[in-house]
Order: structure tokens, then sequence, then C-alpha cells
């Protein structure tokens, strides 16, 4: 007697339900790990990027005075971007920053006086306030994501301007102490 064994449909129908399954969550999981990439991607690109900003008017200010630096607020203590920020450098050249439209968003724009400018943070920067408060210079920045699938990156840091020339007037010379 010779005995025929196959699939009833049942078994056919269960066997195609748990493939489709098991590949709707393979393919869930892709597309996660695609979103995850792009995000620490952006974070990566806007930590890198403010940190530029910070990095280029930290070296600026440490090779000035504050006598050399024009800052004129755009509304209240704020700079925004659109008035006067210059920085004069000891070797006499000069830096002046602004914020400029470039294609969907903003960029931080470092001019110098040889005529180079720097555009940074192209089109993934929202916002950047600089404030002066005691000598030192309160920047604030925030990033977005043009995809729109990381969420707002935030920035900031404190740029300090250098000691007055005479700041050795607070030490004395060991000759002076009984």
């Amino acid at each position: 007697m010779i005995v025929k064994r196959a699939f009833t449909f049942i078994e056919l129908l269960i066997s195609i339900g748990i493939v489709f399954l098991v590949a709707g969550g393979v393919i869930m999981a892709m597309s996660r790990g695609a979103s995850n990439v792009h995000r620490g991607s952006f974070n990566a690109l806007a930590a890198n990027q403010a940190a530029w900003i910070i990095t280029l008017m930290r070296n600026d200010i440490s090779r000035s005075t504050e006598s050399q630096i024009v800052f004129k607020t755009d509304s209240g203590k704020l700079w925004k971007g659109s008035s006067d920020f210059k920085v004069v450098m000891s070797d006499k050249k000069q830096a002046s920053y602004a914020v400029e439209k470039r294609g969907s968003g903003k960029a931080f724009v470092r001019s110098e006086s040889g005529g180079r400018k720097q555009y940074l943070a192209a089109e993934y920067l929202d916002d950047i306030s600089v404030e002066k408060v005691n000598g030192s210079f309160v920047i604030e920045m925030i990033l977005k994501d043009s995809g729109k699938q990381a969420k707002d990156f935030a920035w900031n840091a404190t740029v300090y301007i250098p000691a007055p020339e005479k700041a050795d007037r607070f030490w004395k010379p060991l000759s002076s102490i009984k």
C-alpha cells in the first residue's frame, strides 16, 4: 500500500503566515536601524559643526582684547546674526560673524579681512544667540535636522575674553614677600 504524504491547505497557510511574521519583523528592525543611523549621523554632524563655530570664535577672541571687539546686539541683550560682531586680532587681522539664509535653512558665516568666508552649519542652523555677560560671551545654538527624523540639537558654550595686558597686578614677585 502506497501512502502519499503532503501538506494540507491549513498547514501551508500557517507556514506562509509564520514566514510573513518573520519577514515583517526583519523589515521593521532594518527600518528602525536605518532611522537610528540617520539620527546618530545628524547628531555627530551637528556636534561637529557647533564645535567648529565655538572653536573659531574662541580662537579669534583669545587673540584679541576687549577694546578690539565690536559687539552690537540685535534685540535686547542678544546678538542673533544680523548686527555687527567683529573681532580685531593682535596681528591686525579682522574676523566678523553673521548669519545668512542658505538653502532651506541658515548658516553661520565667518568672514576674514583677507576676503575668506567660511559657512558653517549650513541648512542645519535654526537659531544662534550670543550674549555678553561679565567679560565673556555666552553662545547658544539650536541645529535642526532637515529630514525631520532627529530631535533638535542644542549646544551652548562660554567664550572668555583674555585678561587685560596688566593681569600681573594680582601677583607679587617672590622678592616682595617677607
